[in-house]
């Protein structure tokens, strides 16, 4: 397991290099901020969470719903603006992934202190789903997002940012219950559709090692026929050596007698 993480840890390293040397490769100013850009507003919602909780915490929703409206924002802007100026990458896509997870994970936390059995559910499921992807990582799969999975984000965040309007508004939250429930159910679905995922994969790597020891027992195989029949042909060619041999000396004896 120790080295399947680290394993994990050298992609990443690789991914990050690799975007790096990308910036280093384009020319202008201008072409390199276009490749840093996307992935700066996604990094900024890794710090969401320590303006977030803490104004929350304290009571001031207002400032807290302002500033999660305003981090929230980059979470529609830089894949567009990645897709836009050709600036995509594997560890744009990894970071995102991250950015996302602690951003709602922040906006969840202060609602643990305040209303603990209405959010604690979905902290949960979220850590469920984070656990999924990170151990499909650790295996070498290939965990991505689903239709099923935005549909769960798209709830989750709608749900949050009417807690926290809630908050401001001095409302009683216990209205926001159903859709509450409905995201729940969303990222339940959610965790099992990418559990399903991660041992689709599993079995489909099994299966390609079997096809790979089949196609190397074939080779082997191969290889020992065309060595029988390598030694079959050298078997006759000795034989037939002999032959010849034989029948010689049968005619020199035949002339000395005469």
């Amino acid at each position: 397991m120790k080295d399947k993480i680290q394993k994990v840890i050298d992609n990443y390293n690789l991914s990050k290099q690799e975007y790096l040397n990308s910036i280093n490769n384009e020319k202008t100013f201008k072409e390199k901020m276009k490749k840093r850009i996307p992935n700066l507003l996604t990094k900024s919602r890794i710090l969401a969470p320590f303006l977030i909780a803490p104004a929350a915490i304290l009571g001031n929703f207002t400032i807290a719903a302002i500033i999660a409206g305003l981090f929230g924002l980059t979470d529609a802007f830089d894949g567009h603006l990645a897709r836009k100026w050709n600036a995509t990458s594997e560890y744009g896509r990894l970071l995102d992934t991250i950015s996302d997870k602690m951003f709602a994970l922040g906006l969840i936390l202060p609602f643990l202190f305040t209303n603990p059995l209405i959010i604690l559910p979905s902290m949960l499921l979220e850590i469920v789903i984070g656990s999924v992807n990170v151990k499909s990582k650790v295996k070498q799969n290939n965990p991505h997002s689903t239709l099923l999975g935005k549909i769960k984000t798209n709830f989750l965040y709608i749900s949050l940012t009417l807690l926290y309007l809630f908050k401001c508004l001095n409302l009683s939250i216990t209205n926001l219950i159903p859709l509450i429930g409905i995201t729940n159910i969303f990222q339940g679905a959610t965790a099992l559709q990418y559990h399903i995922i991660d041992k689709k994969q599993d079995q489909n790597k099994i299966k390609k090692e079997e096809t790979t020891v089949k196609e190397e027992k074939q080779e082997v195989k191969t290889e020992e026929l065309s060595q029988t029949q390598k030694d079959i042909i050298a078997y006759k060619n000795i034989k037939e050596s002999l032959l010849s041999k034989e029948e010689e000396a049968k005619r020199l004896n035949l002339t000395k007698k005469h």
